[in-house]
């Protein structure tokens, strides 16, 4: 039974309450069989359990 992708959620806030990057969480490809492993960032809506494309408000 291998996978052919594994995925792993990372939200800092879960981890450390007190963090400056609430609403971020990072996707992390850590396996794909075919294919390049990687990160992703997201926005976070808790209050939907939804994740969304992420736009980094320093950029603006």
């Amino acid at each position: 039974q291998d996978a052919d992708l594994i995925f792993f959620i990372y939200r800092e806030e879960v981890y450390n309450p007190e963090t400056q990057n609430k609403g971020l969480a990072e996707i992390i490809l850590a396996k794909q069989r075919n294919g390049p492993t990687g990160m992703k960032k997201l926005t976070f809506l808790g209050a939907h359990t939804r994740f969304e494309n992420y736009a980094d408000s320093s950029r603006f």
